[in-house]
Order: structure tokens, then sequence, then C-alpha cells
């Protein structure tokens, strides 16, 4: 258990502290911290899809609003609009495409491009997944408001100063000499 003030909001929290027993060592184990966060969302997110009816996996659910908001597009231009590898995207888009929920068509256009786009389910549920999303956003707004802590611009921040400030180096500047290595 531990408690802290986060904007003039106490909050007690009953969890324990996680790796605490790593003491000044764990900030060096943010990722792993931060994976926990995003399974831990994306298992009460899709408990909350599961409910509702909603059939696609939640880490499909932005993939499978693209179309919907912006109409057919290839993977690279949905890939390119988030920033994501486009192996990532292909790993969404997959079990999307599995569930009937979008299809590639060819482009008359460009014969090349083959973009994907909504089925008649697929519009549906990409209806149902807004909603969904728009309840998670305005709980996410709420939570901002209640705590004082807004993950999303904290998400933002870390995001942008990761793209301009390797971590890589940082680790480097500070790497300590391993038993056996001899100085240069």
């Amino acid at each position: 258990m531990y408690e802290y003030n986060c904007a003039n909001v106490y909050i007690k929290c009953t969890m324990p502290l996680a790796l605490e027993f790593l003491g000044d060592l764990r900030p060096g184990f943010v990722a792993h911290l931060a994976e926990r966060l995003v399974d831990a969302i994306c298992v009460e997110t899709q408990r909350f899809a599961d409910a509702a009816g909603i059939v696609a996996p939640v880490k499909t659910h932005s993939a499978l609003l693209y179309p919907l908001l912006r109409g057919p597009a290839s993977l690279v231009e949905i890939a390119r609009s988030d920033g994501q590898p486009h192996q990532l995207v292909a790993s969404r888009l997959a079990p999307l495409e599995a569930l009937s929920l979008v299809e590639r068509v060819a482009d008359p256009s460009d014969l090349r491009r083959k973009p994907y786009k909504l089925t008649k389910a697929g519009r549906y549920e990409a209806e149902k997944v807004r909603s969904a999303i728009a309840a998670h956003a305005q709980a996410q707004r709420e939570l901002a408001r209640e705590t004082g802590l807004d993950l999303m611009a904290v998400l933002d921040q870390a995001l942008a100063l990761h793209a301009d400030i390797r971590l890589s180096a940082r680790i480097a500047r500070h790497q300590v000499p391993r038993p056996g290595d001899t100085a240069r």
C-alpha cells in the first residue's frame, strides 16, 4: 500500500508499489511498468467492450475507426497517420479481416493500391466502438479532473520527448563497466 498527493488530491492505493524491491533501480523498469498499465487498461476495456457486444479486440479499435472516420485507406496510409510501423498496423487489421469487418478492395485509379474499407458488419461494429470509445474518453477526462493527472497529456509529452531525446544515449553515458572489462 502507498499514499501520495497528486495536484492536491490525496490518493491512497491499496495495491503494493510495483517493483518496490528494486529501490534506485526501479526507474530502469519504466517500460515494464508502462506495459503493465497497457495490459490493465486493455483488460478493463475488453470487459466493457464484451459487455457492449463488441467483437473486435480492443487493440484493433483505432484501426477499425480509421476507415469509419476517414474512408478507405491503405495499410501505409493508416500507419503513417498514427506514426506506427506497418507490421503493427497489419497485425491490427488481420483480426478485423478475419472477422469480416474490413476488406481490401481494388482502387480503380491506382491498380497497385488495395485500400481497406469497412464491410456492412464492420460499419455497424465501428459505430459501436465509436460509442464505447466516447464513453472511455469521457471517463479518462473525468479521472484527469478528479486526480489532477491527465494521463493523455503525460503520455503525449513522454512520446514527444522520447522522439527528441534518445534514451539509449543517456543510458550509455551512465553505463557502469562490467566485471572483467578493462579500462580503455
